[in-house]
């Protein structure tokens, strides 16, 4: 039962180092969502990452949430990219992408974990069928 609660392992270490990170950035084309702690509980910091991206060609619309620090903002894709919404926060000294973490490589490892577990879930099925139905004939061949 240990690789079936395993994946649900993961997911709760992920939950845990996203709380403690400092910046994440989650990007979807149109939408982009930053957690930048320099906001946290700075409403006036908030006011400035609006005014800096409020008016630029190709963003729509801009979301602070000062109690977690977080900004999404919805863009026009064939517009402006999340590159150059992430380079305006920089320039601002209101972001750090040296600092940022994606949730991509975390998936990639959570991923390539649960392809493991269920590789080696079908191969002992697999080898344990083979032993109920002739299990000399498969000893015979790995000798």
């Amino acid at each position: 039962m240990e690789g079936f609660g395993s994946p649900f392992r993961y997911l709760m270490d992920f939950k845990r180092e996203k709380q403690n990170m400092s910046y994440y950035v989650h990007q979807v084309p149109g939408r982009l969502r930053v957690r930048i702690p320099l906001l946290r509980h700075q409403p006036v910091k908030c006011e400035q990452v609006v005014d800096t991206l409020a008016g630029r060609r190709g963003i729509h619309k801009i979301k602070v949430n000062p109690l977690t620090g977080s900004v999404v903002v919805n863009y026009d894709a064939a517009e402006i990219d999340e590159d150059i919404i992430l380079n305006i926060l920089e320039y601002e000294k209101l972001f750090d992408r040296t600092q940022a973490v994606t949730c991509v490589p975390r998936i990639n490892q959570t991923a390539t974990r649960a392809g493991k577990t269920v590789s080696r879930a079908c191969f002992s099925y697999l080898v344990g069928k083979a032993l109920e139905s002739n299990g000399l004939g498969l000893l015979a061949a790995f000798i």
